[in-house]
């Protein structure tokens, strides 16, 4: 399945100068894993499907606005963030993670493929989500495949502006997640607005959270580096 081919199964514009940058920045990600861990996947195939594919299905026009902000919370090898950006050249993307190897990769590939609408931050989700230039002042968070919704909720949400999106990617047990992430959600403000539920080629399972955040997260939120990883708020 090539990257043209994706865009067309997902109703995406069959773009193909698109489509080429998404095959470019899928090669050098699987050539650099060679030399740094970037994915556990090793073949382009297999990433094209399990990587790119993946993160176009959490694309939705109604929930990326025009010429609005995105931040990609522990991005990885730039998934979903890379794949959205050149989906949507019109958005700003912040691309954060911890590691900054991972970061330096993804801006020197950027820079060679002419993606010009991606920034990176190196910076843990709580310190970020307490900072004045970035706290509430996205329209859609991203995070695929990062801890348990009752974790990843805390870290995400207070980057997102009020009428916001967090965009949480999951594989088959979101359901579960969403029971332990109610008090949480509700402590922050969050509720469900959708939920997309769908299968990869090749019959992987995945499901996609949208959280609406309502009004403005309490001050105390974040907490303090490493304490929603140690004593998550649980709860229906």
């Amino acid at each position: 399945m090539t990257a043209l081919e994706m865009m067309k199964a997902l109703g995406l514009a069959a773009d193909e100068e698109a489509a080429g940058k998404l095959t470019e920045y899928n090669a050098m990600v699987i050539a650099m894993s060679k030399k740094v861990n970037l994915t556990g996947i090793k073949d382009v195939e297999e990433s094209l499907v399990k990587n790119v594919f993946d993160s176009l299905t959490v694309y939705d026009e109604k929930y990326f606005p025009k010429g609005g902000r995105v931040l990609d919370l522990g991005t990885g090898a730039g998934f979903p963030g890379v794949p959205l950006a050149v989906l949507r050249p019109d958005m700003q993307f912040i691309l954060v993670d911890s590691i900054q190897k991972k970061l330096n990769f993804i801006e020197e590939a950027c820079k060679n493929l002419g993606i010009g609408n991606v920034k990176c931050l190196h910076i843990r989700a709580e310190e970020g989500g307490r900072r004045r230039k970035t706290r509430e002042a996205f329209d859609v968070v991203t995070a695929r495949a990062v801890k348990a919704m009752p974790i990843i909720s805390e870290w995400a949400l207070p980057f997102v502006k009020v009428g916001g999106i967090f965009a949480a990617m999951k594989g088959p047990g979101a359901d579960e997640e969403m029971k332990t992430a109610g008090k949480i959600l509700r402590e922050l403000h969050g509720e469900l607005a959708e939920k997309k539920e769908l299968a990869l080629p090749g019959g992987d399972r995945r499901c996609i959270l949208y959280i609406r955040k309502t009004a403005p997260c309490p001050k105390n939120y974040p907490r303090k580096v490493g304490i929603a990883e140690k004593k998550p708020i649980l709860g229906e």
